[in-house]
C-alpha cells in the first residue's frame, strides 16, 4: 500500500548552510526544524530528504563524510523527538567544476530533475500524488512539481529580489510561505481528513499516475525477485548475459513509461522507439534464457 511522504530540501530548509558543510559538528538544526519534522509525522506522512551534494564531485567532501554528517543530523532531530524516513542525495555535477572525474556527469537524481523522488518512490512505495515537496529553492519545486507533488516554496529573505506574488507565479510553485511552521500548516490544511475541499482527492490525470506508479511498483518487485534468485543459483555465462538483458530491459520500460506520463504528447515518437528497444530486449533476454537451459 503507498503512502504519503514529504521531501525536504536539506541546506537552508532544515539546517542551516555554511557553503559546501563538510563537518558534521557544523551541523545546525534552523529553528522549527524538528517540530515540522515531528508534526508531519505524526499526521501520517513520511519525512524524506531529497538533496543535492555536489561538494563531493567538487572535492569538497566524500561520501563516508556525507554519511555522518546525515548522521549527525538525525542525532539532532533524534534529540528534539524527531526523525528523518531516508535521504537521498545527488553528489554529480556536470562541468569543469567537477573535480572529481567518477562523479563529473549530468545526472536525473540532481534537482531540478525529479530522479530522487522517483527513486524514492519505487523503493518505498509512495504516493507522489499525495505528496509534498519542500525547499527554498526554485529547483526544489521543480523538481516536486516533475514527480508529481504538490510543491512549498520557503521564500528566503531577499530572495532573487522575487517577491511571494512572483514566486507564486511559477509554475512549478504551489505555495509560498516565510516559514518552517507556515509550511506545516498548509500541509496540514490540505490533507486527507482535513475537510478541505481538495484535500486527498485524486481524480483523472492524478488516477492514471497512481495506476502508473503501481505498475511501477510490480517492475520493482520483479527485478528484486530476479536479484534473489540470481543469488541462490548457479548460472552459466548465457544466464548471466540473460539476467542482465532482463534488467536493461525493465528499465529501459521504466523510462519509456515516466517519460510517456510527463510528455504525453510525444506517444509516437521516442517514447514508441523507447518500448521497442524494452521489447527487443526482452526477447534477447529469453534467447540467452534458452540457451542456458538447453547447455545444462
Amino acid at each position: 500500500m503507498s503512502k504519503a511522504a514529504i521531501f525536504w530540501d536539506r541546506d537552508n530548509t532544515l539546517i542551516a548552510d555554511p557553503g559546501y558543510l563538510d563537518d558534521p559538528a557544523k551541523v545546525e538544526l534552523l529553528p522549527g526544524a524538528a517540530s515540522a519534522v515531528q508534526r508531519l509525522a505524526e499526521a501520517g506522512f513520511e519525512n524524506i530528504i531529497a538533496t543535492n551534494q555536489s561538494g563531493i564531485a567538487r572535492g569538497l567532501l566524500d561520501e563516508a563524510t556525507l554519511g555522518k554528517i546525515h548522521d549527525r543530523l538525525r542525532e539532532l532531530l533524534a534529540e528534539a523527538g524527531a526523525a528523518i524516513d531516508a535521504i537521498y542525495y545527488c553528489p554529480y555535477l556536470p562541468g569543469e567544476e567537477a573535480v572529481v572525474e567518477q562523479y563529473r556527469r549530468d545526472s536525473d537524481l540532481r534537482k531540478p530533475k525529479p530522479g530522487m523522488l522517483l527513486r524514492a518512490s519505487l523503493e518505498r512505495k509512495i504516493d507522489l500524488v499525495a505528496s509534498w515537496s519542500i525547499g527554498n529553492s526554485l529547483g526544489d519545486a521543480q523538481a516536486g512539481r516533475a514527480a508529481g507533488t504538490r510543491t512549498i516554496l520557503i521564500r528566503q529573505q531577499g530572495q532573487g529580489g522575487q517577491n511571494s506574488e512572483e514566486l507564486q507565479r511559477n509554475p512549478g510553485v504551489d505555495f509560498v510561505v516565510d516559514s518552517l511552521e507556515a509550511a506545516v500548516e498548509v500541509v496540514l490544511k490540505h490533507a486527507p481528513g482535513s475537510g478541505h475541499p481538495a484535500a486527498g482527492k485524486k481524480t483523472g490525470a492524478a488516477g492514471h499516475h497512481d495506476e502508473v506508479v503501481g505498475t511501477l511498483h510490480e517492475i520493482l518487485a520483479f527485478l528484486k525477485m530476479v536479484d534473489r534468485r540470481a543469488q541462490r543459483e548457479d548460472f552459466s555465462p548465457s544466464r548471466l548475459a540473460g539476467m542482465v538483458v532482463q534488467i536493461t530491459a525493465a528499465a529501459v520500460f521504466l523510462w519509456s513509461v515516466f517519460a510517456w506520463v510527463f510528455a504525453p504528447e510525444d506517444l509516437l515518437g521516442n517514447h514508441l522507439m523507447r518500448a521497442l528497444l524494452a521489447v527487443f530486449l526482452q526477447l534477447l533476454a529469453m534467447t540467452f534464457f534458452i540457451m542456458s537451459s538447453r547447455a545444462k
